[in-house]
């Protein structure tokens, strides 16, 4: 009878005789180490994390080979890592050499080949290492005569997952990682089989690939990645429930890039680090990722730079702390004036330094991409002219600038830095010389006032919507900067739900300052953009559905358009548009621009309307204009010369009868509007006339002759 045997594969890579192990690291450094292999040497560097300051410790580790997948063993404060030259698990003392130990190999082991990803566990003495394809891998570090690598059950069947390093949380037992490619998903890694669960994406690129070759932890479970193309240091606490990866500091980079750090040690801050001084919003204390450098000699703003522990935030500054100014380095002879340059005189102490620099121009208290107005600039020894543009979509006040002296030219607001200063200034945003064009006035509205059965004219009461609207447009040589609206709702008398917009014919959507669009409903600031996409013109939307900012007191049915159901409150929308170039007059469109009412997307709005869309509720396709005003692109055009319906667009002529009835219609005053079910021409008989003359001639004071007892007044 045949016998038959388990098979384990021994691989033993032997000691040296004699030799003996360097001493241990102190207790949890604070330090990370980066392990890259230039020239198939690898080389140890000490990076001080929270300004990316590193040095090298030692330029030849002993091996002509990589050495990868390296931790810090908090058990015993040494550092392990693969060693490629013997194909084994390496040790590493304080003299920065890799010793290979003798480790027994299952069968999977021996197949997994050389190993670049891994790290030693916080609860438990043991190197673990990871290949995509070939699984997850344990050796226990206990018992130095006795070291076995296996792999753990079913983990090669969860071996997707396309990392270069991974780390393990300082407290809850898992392993994460960030995976490379165009967009870096954070991951969550059980190890007892490898599993892993997607916590979504922490960071894009916007162009190129990111490689997180270095990958570790800080007790507050702040997971640090570097990403081997540039040496940028990304952190991301993986403990909130929505992460996100924010640019930290910046280390050294390399095509091979491993790390190691204890994971209990808290991230500090060196005996020699600048702060800035703004407000804590731009990013100032190291909470909040401030600005900070590493303060090198001959590398400097001014006359002097000065050091702090952290970030002293304004008002109190480390100036006014300590009673050093070393914010001299940057002067302003001429000021800020909007839409005019800036001289700036930049006093550099060294010749080999780049300057970013950013102004609030917004003025919500951060430096945002579109802020930054000096961009990696050389500057020689001495002082140095620089003059930067203020542009038009700024808004006057005051507001901080921000300056960032280093040998790294691209850096961002925010972050640390291994040498340089930085320097925060406050200053003052002027405008002169602009004139207000207010439309109606500075205190008056116009009323636009809607009936929502369009194609059919309906009961024609013209009061399905009535909004009150007020533009104001900021002129300077003849060329509009920007246009503020506000919007009141005086009253709607529609069953069916519609939400409003205004688009300004001929003015290209690539016209706006999208990011610095400022608007509020009832004073509450809103975050989402107005600006809709998919058109050519500008078009902003206030509101999706008018229905959400209505109460209908109890025994009404409508809002202000019945007896008795008045209410003296009205929602109220104000928006500031801003210009990215500023349009010149000649080329805006005439007052009151193009308001408009559209269907609520996904609600009914009757059989008739969704006829012209295949049966479909017509949502953005249904649109109410006033006379003469052409629809937005999203508009369905099967709707003009439907029904009642005259529109010709070959005349220009939209949303109008053929006798020259309107859907739509301005009245330049707060207007008094028809009772439900009372026909406009009813409660103000001289309309008729004056809707039949195109040139708006005939009883253009129309609305002020109403049926008093036909119209909407407040009880």
């Amino acid at each position: 009878m045949k016998k038959t045997y388990s098979l384990m594969i021994c691989s033993s890579i032997l000691l040296t005789q004699g030799t003996s192990w360097a001493d241990e690291f102190e207790a949890c450094p604070s330090e990370a180490f980066i392990i890259q292999t230039p020239s198939s040497v690898p080389k140890t560097y000490g990076v001080e994390l929270a300004t990316g300051s590193y040095t090298v410790l030692e330029n030849d580790m002993g091996i002509t080979k990589s050495y990868n997948g390296v931790g810090f063993n908090y058990h015993d404060n040494y550092i392990y890592g693969w060693d490629y030259q013997n194909g084994t698990l390496g040790k590493t003392g304080n003299d920065y050499q890799i010793i290979p130990l003798t480790i027994t190999k299952d069968s999977a082991s021996v197949s997994a080949g050389n190993l670049f990803v891994g790290d030693v566990s916080i609860t438990e003495n043991t190197w673990y290492g990871y290949r995509k394809g070939k699984g997850l891998f344990t050796i226990p570090l206990d018992d130095p005569n006795n070291y076995n690598m296996t792999r753990i059950s079913g983990s090669n069947t969860n071996a997707t997952y396309t990392i270069t390093d991974f780390a393990f949380h300082p407290t809850d037992g898992f392993i994460y990682a960030i995976t490379n490619g165009s967009t870096g998903k954070l991951i969550k890694i059980d190890p007892a089989n490898g599993l892993s669960t997607e916590l979504g994406t922490v960071v894009t690129s916007t162009s190129g690939n990111f490689i997180f070759g270095a990958q570790f932890f800080d007790p507050d479970g702040n997971l640090y990645t570097s990403n081997n193309a540039n040496g940028n240091i990304y952190r991301v606490n993986v403990d909130v429930a929505s992460p996100a990866a924010e640019l930290f500091a910046y280390g050294p980079s390399s095509s091979s890039n491993d790390g190691a750090r204890c994971a209990l040690a808290v991230v500090s801050v060196g005996d020699s680090v600048d702060f800035g001084d703004a407000p804590d919003s731009y990013g100032t204390s190291l909470d909040n990722n401030g600005a900070r450098h590493s303060i090198v000699p001959g590398l400097h703003l001014g006359s002097s730079v000065d050091n702090e522990s952290d970030g002293y935030v304004y008002p109190l500054s480390d100036d006014a702390s300590d009673n050093s100014d070393d914010e001299d380095g940057v002067s302003m002879p001429t000021g800020f004036e909007i839409g005019e340059q800036a001289i700036l005189l930049v006093d550099a102490t060294g010749d080999n330094g780049y300057l970013n620099g950013w102004i609030d121009l917004n003025r919500n208290g951060e430096f945002e991409l579109e802020e930054q107005v000096i961009l990696g600039e050389p500057l020689d020894e001495g002082t140095n002219t620089i003059i930067i543009d203020i542009p038009t979509w700024a808004n006057t006040g005051e507001t901080w600038a921000r300056f960032r002296l280093s040998t790294q030219q691209d850096i961002s607001s925010t972050g640390g830095v291994g040498d340089g200063e930085v320097e925060d200034y406050p200053i003052t945003l002027t405008e002169t010389g602009v004139s207000v064009n207010y439309y109606p006035s500075s205190s008056t509205f116009t009323s636009i006032a809607y009936e929502d059965l369009y194609p059919d004219q309906g009961d024609f009461d013209m009061n399905d919507v009535v909004v009150q609207l007020r533009i104001a447009e900021y002129v300077k040589d003849n060329k509009v900067r920007r246009i503020s609206l506000t919007m009141e709702l005086a009253a709607m008398g529609a069953a069916y739900h519609n939400g409003f917009g205004v688009q300004l014919p001929g003015v290209a959507r690539s016209k706006i300052k999208e990011s610095l669009i400022s608007w509020n409903v009832d004073g509450i600031s809103q975050s989402e953009s107005t600006l809709e996409t998919e058109q050519s013109n500008a078009v902003f939307i206030f509101t999706q559905d008018l229905s959400d900012h209505v109460t209908i007191a109890q025994g009404c049915t409508y809002l202000r358009t019945e007896s008795g159901c008045g209410s003296a409150y009205r929602t109220t929308w104000e928006m500031s548009i801003p210009f990215d170039t500023p349009v010149d007059k000649t080329s805006m469109p005439e007052f009151p621009y193009d308001p408009f009412i559209f269907a609520t997307p996904n609600t009914d709005h009757g059989e008739i309307a969704k006829y012209y869309t295949g049966g479909n509720n017509p949502g953005r396709k249904w649109e109410v204009h006033l006379k003469n005003r052409a629809p937005t692109d999203k508009f369905e055009s099967a709707y003009l010369g439907a029904r009642s319906d005259a529109a010709d667009a070959s005349t220009r002529q939209y949303f109008l009868t053929d006798t020259g009835m309107a859907w739509a219609l301005e009245v330049p005053s707060d207007w008094k509007h028809p009772l439900e079910n009372q026909r406009l021409d009813s409660a103000y008989t001289e309309f008729v006339d004056f809707a039949a003359d195109g040139s708006g001639d005939t009883n253009e004071t129309w609305y002020t002759n109403p049926t008093n007892s036909l119209i909407f007044t407040e009880q």
